[in-house]
């Protein structure tokens, strides 16, 4: 498996995997702009020519980075795509000291996920998402 910064050509093995792993709904442009806007911290997980995984975050300020999307194709999941990619992109941002994001709170899965990576919840966001759903604020802090 190879993780590499995300290319124009992803796109819509990256929209896929999207669609199906993420209950809110990404359009093409959406996944473009985010692209445009920090394509360093755009990243793909590569296995045999196909992409089983992304990563999309932003900075805000020098020390803090901004996990908005992290998705694993669910045929590849439970085989280390999604900490591999959390590493890489660690790996890329050294000077980063905490690392927050948003996760829908009935999401177990991705909840157990990230607390395996370190982080911990530090709120509650009523409303979040498009269909009222709750998202828990998480955050890692490196150190």
């Amino acid at each position: 498996m190879a993780i590499r910064n995300f290319e124009y050509e992803d796109l819509e093995e990256v929209a896929k995997i999207a669609d199906e792993s993420l209950q809110e709904n990404y359009s093409i442009d959406f996944l473009l702009y985010l692209w445009q806007i920090n394509p360093e911290g755009f990243m793909v997980a590569e296995r045999d020519g196909k992409v089983v995984g992304f990563i999309v975050s932003i900075k805000e300020g020098k020390e803090k980075l901004r996990i908005l999307m992290l998705a694993v194709d669910k045929k590849f999941r439970r085989k280390g795509i999604g900490k591999s990619l959390l590493r890489e992109l660690l790996i890329k941002y050294p000077e980063t000291r905490k690392v927050v994001l948003e996760v829908r709170s009935d999401n177990k899965e991705a909840i157990n996920f990230y607390k395996k990576q370190k982080f911990k919840i530090k709120g509650k966001i009523e409303d979040f998402y498009t269909d009222g759903s709750t998202a828990y604020l998480m955050e890692r802090v490196l150190f």
